[in-house]
């Protein structure tokens, strides 16, 4: 149901107006890949990832040994940023607009980051600090550095922040804020914002390096961040060697936590060792087939529109469809989504959240269409969506606060990093122009989900009016 409408789009485009015959034959490989990844994947997370990160939380939170609880938070952080895929990905396009940038040394400051800031807000859940002012402080840092890092690296920061929480982060930063959560007696509210702070850290991280080294992204053809799909077999050794290595020493950390910590019995750790291992194989066939397929296609058809619609209006309609659609191909959306509906009892059903997370992002691809084709300075979208999610923070309910933020980390997965990130270079020929639309899908929910927030408590007080007058 994800992955179909996207392949439908796709065709309808291909035998129509954008002709792929070189690429389609991969994209519908890369297709059933992404089918069988992403049932592996959230098959896995729920018993696996997702129980470790609980069981870790509340283990940590019961110590009330503040030391260790920010020492396995940064560890876990750092660990689970290092071994994303898609920070790998983002890393080594970012190289190849600005070969000064060592892809290196950029993956270790974003891992940096987001262990620091991980640890962040496990001392706010902790002390019980309201997540909108630790918000609104952050993000006005992030708003000091912008203006002097400049328009390129600002895209880039939040585009490292979007591709941090991904697949692996996302599954274990929701349950260790949760397990943390109900640990230390916080609230349903306190149980989600533990990824919105954390994913704050990239970007502070990523501006720091842009201010220090004065950097800034030189504009590349788009070619040179997503090259053209080679072998099946190929791309999936490639695929699975870095996320091998990128998984282990996460894996070596849940043994070392296991016997130290979390001291599962010895059942339900195999069912968990089980979980983790259909989730890794879930991961390497969802990347296998994005990179196989999904990737150079994407970039083929930016291009075919670009060349075909001298108007942004056609690029920019189907950039709104795909947009809508490819929020339901990201596993982390539905990881999310899930766990609100339990945290709040079935109050919020998943469905509405997964609609406000679908038009959010759809208006926000159609919006880097139109920077694309109009030159917009992408500072002003930072400005003008944090600022309005920052001011929304003040009126939302604070459960929906929590959720909106943690909601901008996970819209932007391996399919925005990808598939939605090479379309936008296609179109607009240009690898700078190109970056920036990740963070802006991680800004939407932002707005977004916090619009629905304050629709939820007009119902509510509504509902509750028309009870006192019965």
């Amino acid at each position: 149901m994800s992955i179909l409408p996207i392949v439908i789009i796709v065709l309808i485009l291909h035998f129509t107006i954008a002709p792929m015959p070189e690429k389609i034959g991969p994209f519908l490989v890369g297709s059933i890949f992404l089918v069988a990844g992403l049932t592996l994947f959230l098959s896995g997370a729920d018993v696996g990832f997702s129980a470790v990160g609980a069981k870790m939380g509340s283990a940590l939170a019961n110590k009330r040994n503040l030391p260790l609880i920010l020492a396995v938070g940064f560890l876990i952080g750092f660990g689970v940023t290092y071994a994303e895929p898609d920070v790998n990905v983002l890393c080594n396009q970012i190289h190849s607009m600005n070969p000064s940038v060592n892809a290196g040394t950029l993956k270790l400051l974003i891992a940096l980051g987001l262990g620091v800031f991980i640890d962040l807000g496990l001392l706010r859940s902790l002390k019980n600090y309201k997540l909108n002012i630790v918000l609104n402080i952050m993000y006005l840092v992030c708003f000091a550095l912008v203006l002097f890092a400049g328009q390129a690296m600002a895209s880039i920061s939040f585009d490292a922040s979007g591709s941090t929480t991904g697949p692996l982060a996302v599954p274990f930063i929701l349950a260790l804020g949760l397990g943390v959560s109900k640990a230390s007696a916080g609230s349903s509210e306190d149980s989600f914002g533990l990824t919105g702070v954390a994913s704050v850290g990239p970007i502070v991280a990523v501006l720091i390096m842009a201010v220090m080294t004065k950097g800034a992204a030189s504009s590349q053809a788009a070619e040179t961040a997503a090259e053209a799909s080679s072998a099946l077999g190929s791309v999936l050794l490639h695929v699975l060697k870095n996320t091998a290595i990128g998984i282990a020493p996460l894996l070596l950390l849940i043994l070392v936590l296991q016997v130290s910590l979390m001291h599962f019995p010895p059942v339900k750790f195999r069912i968990i060792c089980a979980g983790i291992f259909y989730s890794f194989v879930g991961i390497v066939l969802l990347l296998t087939g994005i990179e196989y397929g999904f990737s150079s296609l994407g970039l083929t058809l930016g291009s075919e529109l670009g060349n075909r619609f001298d108007s942004f209006l056609v690029p920019s309609l189907l950039a709104l469809l795909f947009g809508a659609i490819v929020v339901l191909a990201e596993p982390a959306v539905w990881v999310l989504t899930k766990q609100v509906e339990d945290v709040t009892a079935g109050r919020i059903r998943s469905m509405v959240v997964m609609v406000a997370l679908s038009v959010g992002v759809s208006l926000c691809v159609a919006l880097s269409v139109i920077r694309a084709y109009f030159n917009i300075n992408y500072t002003i979208f930072i400005f003008v969506f944090v600022g309005l999610a920052l001011i929304l923070s003040w009126i939302t309910p604070p459960l929906f606060v929590g959720i909106a933020f943690d909601s901008g980390g996970v819209a932007s997965g391996p399919m925005s990093t990808s598939f939605i990130l090479s379309m936008i270079m296609g179109i607009s020929g240009s690898a700078e122009m190109g970056f920036g639309v990740v963070g802006l899908i991680a800004m939407s929910p932002l707005v977004a989900i916090q619009i629905l927030g304050v629709l939820f408590r007009y119902k509510e007080k509504k509902a509750l009016g028309q009870k006192e007058v019965k």
